[in-house]
């Protein structure tokens, strides 16, 4: 026979447990869209979300691994958006779209840049970066390359984005506008797409700005899907 008193006391823990989960990730966000990558620590979150440091250890290694955590849930939440908003569209259009909300975002916020520039430096953060990118490839591009080879590629796609935000600290400015199109151009370029259908990939996409503004700036206001 079921114990009902015990699967319903497992499935209970299990809800306090993706709770502590999803009140530290949310603390998380919001102190470092406040104050920066830098300024927050593992103390400011257990003062905004409430959870004791012990709890916050057991679930997470240390700062990198919750904003790891966290990054991944805005990467899939910005999929899911990309999804819906370009139904019918082509594997390049998604994937340069994916480039373009994180990079427009960059050069537009001067907060949301200096957490990606600090994310970038991160092993950790960075592994996940090209990981979660090299999955999404996979999936709008298929059997197109190995497993390897997505994650090589999206090496050097997130490199290449790392860069570009990293130059809009130069002394000397560079063209935004003309940097994010030729990341987006070398990123469709590592994924075997025709140069034509870069070409009008770019083309279709520079309509739609507004719309790309908007989904980066979803992402920061709503909560996490954990």
């Amino acid at each position: 026979m079921f114990n009902l008193k015990r699967i319903r006391g497992k499935y209970e823990m299990k809800q306090h447990t993706q709770e502590i989960r999803q009140r530290v990730l949310e603390s998380a966000k919001e102190l470092l869209i406040e104050q920066g990558y830098k300024k927050t620590t593992i103390r400011g979150i257990v003062e905004r979300s409430g959870v004791l440091t012990g709890s916050i250890y057991y679930f997470f290694k240390n700062k990198e691994a919750i904003f790891a955590e966290m990054l991944e849930s805005i990467i899939h939440q910005c999929i899911e958006k990309i999804d819906t908003c370009c139904e019918g569209e082509t594997a390049a259009f998604k994937f340069a779209v994916l480039c373009e909300v994180e990079l427009k975002k960059m050069q537009d916020d001067p907060r949301i840049r200096e957490i990606y520039f600090e994310c970038y430096r991160s092993p950790v953060i960075f592994e996940k970066f090209v990981d979660l990118f090299a999955s999404f490839a996979k999936r709008l591009f298929g059997a197109r390359f190995t497993d390897e080879e997505y994650r090589q590629k999206n090496l050097l796609i997130k490199g290449a984005m790392g860069a570009s935000i990293t130059a809009l600290y130069f002394e000397h400015e560079m063209d935004d506008e003309r940097t994010r199109a030729e990341v987006i151009r070398g990123t469709l370029r590592l994924m075997s797409v025709p140069e034509e259908e870069i070409r009008a990939t770019i083309d279709r996409m520079r309509g739609r700005e507004e719309l790309w503004q908007h989904i980066a700036q979803e992402l920061v206001e709503m909560p996490l899907a954990i």
